[in-house]
């Protein structure tokens, strides 16, 4: 590795020479070395075999995020910033991280769901990090029992993170069950509440029904803004809305039951400007 000495400094590949700054900042190059990597050195040379388990690790996850990120998907093309789906796949790897029976390579996601830390690690995963819960409410007073969303006695004016030029706030609710065993779901939407910036302290109370099948249940709490715009209400892009996960219930007594669930999506008659069927 060589020293450049030039009046200004050179960063980028010229042919064969490939000029950077090392750690003290200082200008140097080195010569492109010949890459020995090959698909079948991966495969075969025992160096590798830790990267060649987690990469199956890695595809199994990534194939079970995309059922994870329909679970609210009518929520998620609401309420979405641009790493939601690394974070999906980062989420459900950390789970399978859980499985208590299975080394490396081996480990099974199903397995790792099944643990309370894993389930745990569910809760308050945000479909937007731009916004999270805690920050669009800034007082943490809301429960969740009973499939039932309440927030009493809330001052909508002062006590929410309000998006510049939003004039109205919609909350719903949506209970998912999944079926890990088979990756099919099932998803019921409440019936949103839509409430003016300026309306006086309110009892916010949703309640979904949640579906019948019984494996593993997921609760999501919606938060959208709008702009109202003469007699219209205009839904504000989706970096400026919320999507949490905020509980989960599991039914054990359904782990080995390997009867796919259908999927389908129920929505009650909604409110403006949110609407999730």
């Amino acid at each position: 590795m060589a020293k450049v000495i030039a009046p200004f400094q050179i960063k980028g590949t010229l042919d064969d020479l490939n000029f950077y700054l090392d750690e003290n900042k200082i200008n140097r190059v080195r010569t492109k070395g010949e890459s020995s990597m090959t698909t079948e050195r991966y495969q075969k040379d025992p160096s590798f075999h830790k990267m060649r388990m987690q990469n199956q690790e890695f595809a199994q996850c990534a194939t079970i995020a995309k059922t994870f990120r329909l679970l609210a998907l009518q929520f998620n093309k609401r309420a979405k910033n641009g790493s939601y789906a690394g974070r999906t796949n980062k989420l459900l790897i950390e789970i399978l991280q859980n499985d208590p029976s299975n080394e490396l390579g081996a480990r099974q996601f199903k397995e790792g769901i099944k643990t309370k830390n894993g389930l745990e690690q569910l809760v308050g995963f945000e479909s937007n990090i731009l916004r999270p819960l805690p920050l669009v409410l800034k007082k943490k007073k809301w429960t969740i029992k009973d499939n039932t969303f309440h927030l009493p006695k809330y001052n909508l004016a002062t006590d929410i993170e309000w998006p510049e030029d939003a004039t109205h706030i919609t909350f719903c609710l949506a209970i998912a069950n999944w079926n890990i065993e088979t990756n099919h779901h099932t998803t019921h939407y409440a019936e949103p509440q839509f409430f003016s910036k300026l309306t006086s302290p309110q009892d916010i109370t949703i309640t979904a029904i949640p579906p019948t099948d019984q494996d593993l249940h997921l609760t999501f709490l919606f938060i959208g803004f709008s702009k109202q715009q003469s007699s219209k209400h205009v839904p504000l892009h989706r970096k400026h809305n919320t999507a949490t996960l905020i509980a989960y219930h599991y039914f054990p007594q359904h782990l080995n039951d390997n009867t796919p669930a259908q999927t389908e999506t129920s929505a009650e008659i909604l409110k403006p400007p949110f609407t999730f069927s």
